[in-house]
């Protein structure tokens, strides 16, 4: 098995290369995500040490940090405001406006959704997770996931 510190190191390099592929080209979101990142691997070097009593508070860090890593690489996806030549927005006629305000597209590992600023494109890549919505309509009727039936609809006024 190996030492703690090896595991640790692992995970914070995992921890940055996810950053690197949810947000390869916003600069600004991928810097912010490396200087969080850091800052939570300083914090925990300060709070915790080498001592046994430390070794199940390290391992649930560990197992978090896991589960951020696997929702960086496969949840998050960006959306990009399409520009033209000349660094406008791209928008749409309006009868295209109208017909396709906030629906999402996806061919061949791109989206794209028109709204009033213009029209975004999505920024998929091999590891985003892709479903369908026939695993949303039929699954999971409850927000909190105990059972309780949630009624969608609004409630007729007499």
């Amino acid at each position: 098995m190996a030492s703690r510190r090896t595991q640790v190191l692992a995970t914070y390099r995992n921890l940055l290369r996810s950053a690197r592929i949810a947000f390869d080209q916003d600069l600004r979101m991928r810097t912010a995500a490396h200087a969080q990142m850091r800052a939570q691997m300083d914090l925990g070097r300060r709070e915790l040490g080498d001592s046994p009593a430390d070794f199940d508070e390290i391992d649930k860090r560990l197992e978090h940090a896991a589960g951020v890593c696997l929702i960086l690489r496969s949840n998050i996806a960006q959306g990009v405001l399409e520009k033209d030549a000349q660094g406008n927005p791209v928008q749409k006629n309006e009868e295209e406006r109208e017909r396709k305000v906030g629906t999402v597209e996806l061919e061949g590992g791109e989206g794209s959704a028109t709204t009033e600023e213009g029209v975004f494109k999505l920024r998929l890549h091999k590891y985003s997770e892709l479903g369908d919505n026939e695993a949303v309509k039929g699954g999971k009727t409850t927000l909190s996931g105990r059972g309780k039936r949630i009624n969608w609809q609004q409630p007729s006024s007499q």
